[in-house]
């Protein structure tokens, strides 16, 4: 309590001192004056002296109230002074450590805030990442990054425990949509003769493969990987038409290509996965009458993949806004919900170091070019080989997909049965050497009976000469046909043997 009172100034000390002054001052005026006036007094003949003290008196009181009066008021004053200039060295100081927490703090949340959160997020424990983190010199500065430290590490635990709870749903979702297309495939060869049947499993089959794509985007945004990885190179155009079989409006895209470059296995799915986002894309962002169109393009540095539509196209703002979803990294904290695909477009273009930009298209709407860097393309055996195998005989069975969907094309309207299942497809020529992760999927392609070709060929010689025209029917229908000619010869021909 004494060292309390010692720190206290002397107005604090003592709040009266101004009236001790003035009482002080009083009394040695009034001494002063008693003293002064008696000699006067005694001075002067007796018969003056009685009036002369009395009115001394009053006139010493007087003079002495005045000293005291003044004393008193100057004595305020100072006091007011000195508290005047004790209350601006505090503010000056408070201004000064209020100017010193203002640059610890913008400082620590420009740079210590930002490093925090990286430390956290590497995994660093919450105690080691607040102890590397450069600390303020404010007291209370330091207990705000400790508890900025705690919640942010308790919040990124959180975020880490739902994103892997994503990713296993997604893992489990991409393994149902597995197994469910390969029970499918198993139906389409078992009831690919039947011709209602099998257009319905066709239908199943695409509506399935385009719930495995969003499976896939679920697993990749969450921090998974794709259901489906290649051990072999895929051809360039068995990569577009995946890409087309996993999108709904698949039938107004148009593939144009010539390119016989092939993606390495490991970026094959990744690849596949960014171009059919953006099929999907451009489908979703143009008329329902209108065709995407998909080019392709060998350059010295790579394959370039163009997308166009022939939509009402993206204004300057949100194609700047489109080229940074797909060229930075986000998370789903700040990802909007009607973009999920350019987000998706840009993790593997970040995994796999794919470029992707959008530029107005030549068709009014928006063209989105994808460049896959050389170190991903390589060349099938087929293409280094010498002269290609001859074309697959007329009546010889399309090859199957993994996902038991297969491309022929139709006569006379040019309708085409694409493939949708999308985990492997074969090129259009069927060309028996051409690499890729066994684009059958493990089903074993349909063999010709020897002698088969020119029987059954003169057998639909003579069923044109004598058949009547028939109604044209669903590609589901035409492609059950398709199968049912080509296993009727070996049906009824039992002494044939397979070569």
């Amino acid at each position: 309590m004494s060292a309390r009172v010692s720190e206290r100034n002397p107005a604090q000390r003592s709040p009266s001192s101004p009236i001790l002054q003035a009482v002080l001052a009083f009394f040695c005026a009034a001494v002063v004056l008693t003293v002064a006036w008696y000699w006067v007094v005694a001075s002067v003949p007796a018969q003056a002296q009685v009036l002369l003290a009395a009115v001394g008196s009053v006139m010493g009181a007087l003079l002495a109230g005045a000293v005291a009066v003044a004393t008193y008021h100057a004595g305020r004053a100072a006091v007011v002074r000195e508290r005047a200039e004790r209350a601006e060295e505090r503010v000056a100081q408070a201004e000064h450590t209020t100017a010193g927490l203002e640059h610890e703090l913008r400082q620590f949340a420009h740079d210590g805030f930002s490093d925090l959160r990286r430390r956290i997020r590497q995994g660093t424990t919450t105690d080691a990442a607040i102890a590397e983190t450069a600390q303020p010199s404010q007291e209370a500065l330091r207990s705000l990054v400790v508890q900025l430290g705690k919640t942010l590490g308790q919040a990124e635990r959180r975020g880490a425990a739902a994103m892997a709870s994503c990713a296993g749903a997604a893992a489990r979702v991409q393994a149902q949509v597995t197994n469910l297309l390969a029970q499918l495939r198993e139906y389409e060869n078992r009831y690919g003769d039947q011709e209602g049947i099998f257009g319905d499993l066709l239908e199943l089959d695409h509506q399935v493969s385009q719930m495995g794509r969003l499976a896939d985007s679920f697993a990749l945004l969450s921090g998974g990987r794709s259901g489906r990885r290649w051990t072999k190179p895929i051809v360039m155009e068995s990569i577009l038409r995946g890409a087309m079989g996993r999108i709904y409006a698949f039938r107004r895209v148009r593939i144009h290509t010539t390119s016989t470059a092939a993606v390495v296995g490991y970026a094959a799915e990744g690849v596949m996965q960014a171009v059919a986002e953006l099929m999907d894309n451009a489908a979703n962002f143009s008329a329902h009458n209108t065709e995407v169109h998909v080019y392709v393009e060998e350059e010295d540095t790579g394959v370039m993949i163009t997308v166009e539509d022939s939509g009402l196209g993206m204004r300057p703002r949100e194609r700047r806004r489109a080229n940074q979803l797909v060229s930075e990294p986000h998370d789903l904290t700040n990802l909007p919900g009607s973009r999920m695909g350019l987000a998706v477009v840009g993790r593997v273009g970040a995994k796999y170091g794919l470029t992707v930009n959008f530029r107005p298209s030549s068709r009014g709407g928006t063209g989105a070019v994808v460049l896959v860097p050389q170190h991903l393309i390589t060349r099938t055996q087929q293409d280094v080989s010498a002269p290609p195998p001859p074309p697959a005989p007329a009546t010889a069975r399309p090859a199957v997909t993994a996902a038991g969907r297969a491309v022929a094309t139709g006569a006379g309207d040019g309708a085409s049965i694409e493939s949708t299942g999308a985990h492997s497809i074969g090129t259009d020529t069927g060309a028996p050497g051409a690499t890729g992760d066994d684009p059958t999927g493990g089903y074993e392609l349909p063999r010709r009976r020897r002698g088969q070709t020119l029987a059954e060929a003169e057998r639909q010689q003579h069923q044109q000469r004598t058949e009547p025209t028939r109604e044209r029917r669903d590609p589901g229908t035409r492609f059950a046909a398709f199968r049912r000619s080509g296993t009727r010869g070996r049906d009824t021909d039992p002494d044939d043997t397979t070569p």
